[in-house]
């Protein structure tokens, strides 16, 4: 048969497969945009979920903090972002009255090149835009604390906003449930010890017995990491209204809702289900699967989802061959860190001390325990080995998968943006 096309990085990647194969190939189709996003968005604005329309939350003088989330999440929110400053204008708050925050939680500050090429240079070139950044205790200020314990600390500068705007998409998130919404304040604006301890409740008590009851990709009622967040968002003084986009083709939004922070969320979260669930049947003895290119495979930590994903579909003992590129390396220096005495001794570093990303260490111990994972990626050999994986090359595709019984292998184009349901 022809080779397989898989995204990986900025490019793609050409999959032989044996001539008498026949895999199974998952239907990772993107929906069709919205043929009009601008009229879409101002329609949501004006009739949102939960709150009033945003018009009538538009301060007299005050201060707008319009927030987004980084380069990791794709440009979808660049696509909404756009409208909604044209709406401010019209409505008469400007760019003297708004300032953006890139939502960033504790991933690395981007550079002015990349803010531009996300944001776009008619944004770039006219408002005020701020980098949350999660270390500096200067610039925080504490909102309350959570029944989960967690003390809130968000940056100053938001809190004392007038008004704040979220602007985002969705996605399934592997311990949160679903990403949007409320993540743009918890992480995205949030100190780092805030950020801890809302991240290790996404662990039980024993952080090397794995994820804690309710946190899954997909769940958010009864998941204490998601209801620890939308807790603490509640703590912001001021208005909250929050804009949450399903990604279409191209990047551009399928689906929009806004108001509340938990209306409008669950509504595209409602919608992301129905248009990105794959029901692949039953699991199989090789998987064959793509991030879905940058930047989703950017680095190990953003790969790490679509492992996750991609590895419900292969059957115990099976083999997943996953498509990353991770030109930025491994992006965390603490998964680096509960790795570095290697794959084996995981759990009990886990145990000794919880690092921020602690919980995709254990998620990645677990895969490689059940599955054998090999990676096409710009991974060091030394890396794949430290975190437990193989080297995947793409030409020996077909000898890996060559006679093995019709249906056995499932090819996934895109494991981060979709979820598996095994029946």
């Amino acid at each position: 048969m022809d080779p397989i096309l898989l995204p990986y990085g900025d490019s793609e990647i050409s999959v032989p497969l044996p001539g008498g194969a026949e895999p199974e190939i998952a239907d990772c189709t993107l929906p069709d945009p919205l043929p009009d996003t601008s009229l879409s968005i101002k329609k949501t604005l004006e009739h949102p979920e939960g709150c009033c329309h945003l018009s009538g939350l538009i301060p007299a003088s005050g201060r707008i903090a319009v927030l987004v989330s980084d380069l990791t999440r794709g440009r979808t929110a660049a696509a909404v972002l756009v409208p909604v400053l044209e709406y401010l204008e019209r409505h008469g708050a400007g760019p003297q009255q708004t300032t953006i925050y890139i939502a960033s939680g504790m991933h690395r500050d981007q550079s002015a090149a990349e803010i531009e090429a996300q944001l776009g240079a008619a944004v770039a070139g006219r408002y005020s835009i701020v980098q949350h950044d999660a270390r500096d205790k200067s610039s925080l200020v504490e909102a309350g604390t959570t029944s989960y314990g967690t003390r809130c600390l968000f940056n100053r500068r938001v809190v004392e906003s007038a008004l704040v705007i979220g602007a985002g998409a969705v996605s399934f998130h592997y311990f949160a449930g679903f990403g949007g919404g409320r993540k743009l304040i918890l992480p995205g604006i949030s100190g780092e010890e805030t950020i801890m301890a809302n991240h290790r409740l996404s662990l039980r008590d024993d952080p090397a017995e794995g994820p804690a009851r309710g946190c899954g990709p997909g769940i958010l009622d009864g998941n204490p990491v998601h209801e620890d967040m939308i807790e603490g968002a509640s703590f912001m003084p001021g208005p909250v209204f929050m804009i949450c986009a399903v990604t279409g083709a191209g990047g551009e939004p399928a689906f929009v809702s806004a108001g509340d922070i938990d209306a409008a969320h669950r509504t595209s979260v409602s919608k992301l289900r129905e248009l990105y669930t794959l029901h692949p049947g039953r699991r199989r003895k090789i998987v064959v699967a793509s991030a879905g290119g940058s930047p989703k495979d950017i680095n190990l930590l953003q790969a790490h989802k679509a492992i996750r994903h991609a590895s419900l579909a292969a059957e115990d003992g099976g083999l997943l061959l996953m498509a990353a590129a991770c030109r930025e390396g491994i992006g965390s220096e603490s998964l680096e860190e509960d790795f570095s005495g290697g794959r084996d001794e995981v759990p009990s570093r886990v145990s000794r001390k919880y690092t921020l990303n602690s919980q995709a260490a254990m998620s990645i111990h677990e895969i490689t325990g059940r599955i054998e994972v090999r990676l096409l990626s710009g991974l060091s050999d030394d890396s794949l080995k430290k975190f437990g994986f193989g080297r995947w090359r793409a030409e020996e595709t077909a000898f890996l998968t060559d006679g093995l019984p019709a249906g056995e292998v499932l090819v996934i184009p895109d494991t981060a943006s979709f979820l598996l349901k095994i029946e």
